[in-house]
């Protein structure tokens, strides 16, 4: 094996460990989280969700409408774009965080904030995932909600409970978009099958 793969095989397995400990143990991955060293790590392990989401997204995709719909084409270039997207929002939305966070108090840097933003990002995959079950994904919003009051209280050294009141505020709203969002897929495909069911009816019509 040569040092450049050993190095890669390296990076991963602590971009793993990361994503395990988060899940483990999340207060003690943000107290113990380093508040600087740059922003490319912090990015990669983003992008790296990211990645991941596309992917089961596309398999949710394939399995729900077919190949015909969602091509191998279509998944390369999803992961191209939906990865160059999500890259430049995160520096918008570390930087409403940021000025969040300054709000409540903190004392912490906009690196700080960043690196924050970019480790929440864990959330996302599950979420999708749990969305697979109708209004499952609020599980998400309730995770992410934890640990971003974890990340506030851990990393900004802030109180909780007025985190869990700004940061409930957004996962309230996000959870009300989301609800919305699966009542109105469910009711169409409703109404799909109800005007299926009465097309079939119509004589002449094949099944």
């Amino acid at each position: 094996m040569s040092p450049i793969t050993h190095s890669v095989k390296s990076y991963f397995r602590g971009l793993a460990g990361i994503a395990i400990k988060l899940i483990a143990n999340p207060v003690d991955f943000f107290r113990t989280m380093p508040k600087s060293g740059g922003l490319v790590d912090p990015m990669l392990f983003m992008v790296i969700t990211v990645l991941v989401d596309v992917i089961m997204m596309f398999v949710e995709s394939f399995v729900k409408h077919g190949a015909g719909a969602y091509g191998f084409g279509v998944l390369v270039g999803s992961l191209v774009i939906v990865t160059l997207i999500a890259v430049i929002l995160s520096y918008f939305v570390a930087g409403v965080f940021y000025a969040i966070w300054s709000f409540m108090g903190s004392n912490e840097n906009y690196e700080t904030s960043y690196r924050c933003i970019a480790y929440l990002h864990i959330v996302v995959p599950f979420t999708i995932l749990l969305g697979i079950v109708p209004y499952l994904g609020l599980l998400g919003i309730a995770w992410w909600l934890y640990l971003v009051v974890t990340a506030t209280r851990a990393v900004h050294n802030l109180p909780a409970k007025p985190a869990l009141l700004v940061f409930g505020i957004i996962a309230v709203l996000a959870g009300l978009a989301y609800y919305n969002s699966v009542s109105s897929a469910i009711r169409a495909k409703e109404h799909m099958q109800e005007f299926t069911r009465e097309l079939q009816k119509m004589p002449g019509t094949n099944n």
